[in-house]
């Protein structure tokens, strides 16, 4: 089964990320909340990571979506497979603080990882968190998936890996 490139849950869109992500994308990378991934970021590194999340889709046919709420653009969530001799990686993270705490990371990512691992088919993601990240390890522990003692790759020193299985999640 394809991929979709749009899906819906009971708040939010989730669609392939565009052009009209950029203000409100290169607002968080500048901002705090992107210090758990190497962040923050100047506006030149925020336009090449907004493209570079565009142009997974048109490589991989799969990739980040963001989310949507009342028509703007909050967050993105989905899988990221930079290097494919391993698992794609969950990836997920809210762009503004006022998204945070009302349920919209976990909505759109049960809904993601639903239709990956039953609509699609996928068996196994990898999620990986920096140890200082609560509310990521809460989230990671809600859709089921399982602490490793996979060592932390040379790009992202002292994150913890974490295995998502479809036969877990379900």
């Amino acid at each position: 089964m394809t991929i979709a490139r749009d899906l819906p849950t009971q708040r939010l869109m989730l669609r392939v990320p565009n052009a009209d992500d950029l203000p409100a994308y290169t607002a968080y990378c500048a901002g705090p909340r992107s210090t758990f991934v190497r962040g923050p970021f100047s506006k030149f590194e925020a336009f090449d990571k907004l493209a570079a999340m565009i142009g997974h889709w048109a490589l991989r046919g799969f990739g980040r979506y963001t989310m949507v709420h009342d028509g703007a653009p909050i967050g993105h969530v989905g899988p990221l497979s930079v290097d494919d001799s391993h698992a794609p990686e969950f990836k997920w993270t809210l762009w503004n603080g006022a998204a945070e705490g009302q349920g919209f990371a976990i909505e759109a990512a049960r809904a993601v990882r639903d239709h990956l691992f039953t609509a699609v088919g996928w068996q196994h993601m990898l999620i990986r968190i920096q140890p200082d990240n609560h509310p990521s390890i809460r989230l990671a522990d809600r859709l089921g998936a399982q602490i490793s003692n996979d060592p932390a790759p040379d790009w992202y020193p002292g994150c913890t890996t974490y295995h998502l299985n479809a036969q877990v999640a379900a």
